[in-house]
């Protein structure tokens, strides 16, 4: 059983194209959380408006773009790829189109940069989880969150996927987490390490009255034993970094819950070069365990690893020798 999928209801007299419009990207496969949340936005506002001519104009995509005031420039540009999306294909069946985004609206944006925490700040984080106060009623978040942060950093989870887990996806007896329709839609089997998995043994041993035995009960439920949502994670994460006195910079600036995953992978590439592994081999293993869909995102994590430390390039050297060729010319 997969997690929720959401609902959305449309109204306007757009409604019907957009629900189709939906229809046909899930049917291709594609998510359509972020499209659907954002044309459910601009279906309300035609309703609110009162619209009644099926018809994308540019006075009504302009004024719908101008609702949001003090908005990033990268959440507009979203908002408007969105509905340039959707413009698309109502026209291409015989809807009224007369909107064009102004060209660049979606310029190049500066990429965030993760925050590496340390190892001990690694440990000051699970510390500050360990230590919140007690659940009342019937939820058992004190005991869940803990556990949660430790199967983020220690199996590099994003958090969609952590929080999906159900109870045989996770294979106590044997070491494994099942990772199932990942982002890309992959699946994998991810191994879990020893002090992990005494730590989830315990977790369930200790909480399994309130998890359940149930194949497809949640691994980590809610006090309704649903999945908990990602806010719920994100909100509890800013007071863990304020307990574990890491300074968060502000909204979108980290560090953020993410940031463990990104952790995760520095610290096994880095793990692996001081133990001697060829630094390819772990490459292409840590490209399957993360779920990446190309080398080149995983490859990203070795200037990250050489920014944490200074002379991991160096010991890969070493490690390497003539594994890593020169380079002698370099185009994008």
């Amino acid at each position: 059983m997969m997690p929720h999928k959401p609902v959305y209801e449309f109204n306007s007299v757009f409604a019907p194209s957009i629900r189709e419009y939906l229809a046909i990207k899930e049917a291709l496969g594609e998510k359509v959380t972020l499209p659907g949340n954002t044309l459910r936005q601009f279906d309300r506002y035609c309703l609110s408006i009162g619209l009644e001519d099926a018809a994308l104009t540019t006075e009504l995509a302009e004024n719908w773009l101008l609702t949001k005031a003090g908005e990033k420039p990268e959440t507009r540009a979203s908002r408007i790829s969105v509905l340039w999306c959707f413009a698309r294909h109502f026209s291409a069946n015989g809807g009224k189109v007369t909107w064009r985004p102004t060209p660049g609206y979606a310029g190049r944006q500066k990429r965030y940069v993760p925050y590496i925490y340390t190892r001990g700040e690694v440990k000051n984080i699970f510390a500050a989880a360990d230590s919140m106060p007690e659940s009342y009623g019937k939820s058992r978040f004190s005991a869940v969150f803990p556990a949660v942060i430790r199967t983020l950093y220690g199996c590099g989870l994003r958090i969609a996927e952590a929080l999906a887990l159900r109870v045989k996806d996770v294979d106590l007896e044997n070491g494994f987490i099942f990772v199932h329709a990942g982002k890309f839609g992959k699946d994998r089997k991810i191994p879990v390490s020893d002090s992990l998995l005494q730590y989830l043994k315990g977790y369930y041993k200790d909480n399994a009255n309130f998890i359940g035995v149930a194949a497809d009960g949640w691994f980590f439920p809610n006090a309704k034993g649903e999945c908990y949502s990602q806010r719920t994670v994100y909100d509890k994460f800013r007071q863990i970094l304020w307990i574990a006195g890491i300074t968060h910079q502000g909204k979108g600036r980290g560090p953020r819950v993410h940031d463990l995953r990104h952790t995760f992978a520095v610290h096994a590439l880095q793990q692996n070069v001081e133990q001697g592994k060829d630094i390819y081999t772990s490459l292409t293993g840590l490209m399957v365990y993360l779920g990446h869909g190309k080398i080149t995102s995983t490859e990203y994590y070795l200037r990250l690893t050489a920014e944490v430390f200074p002379d991991f390039l160096e010991r890969a050297d070493k490690v390497c020798a003539r594994a890593i060729p020169e380079v002698v010319c370099y185009e994008e």
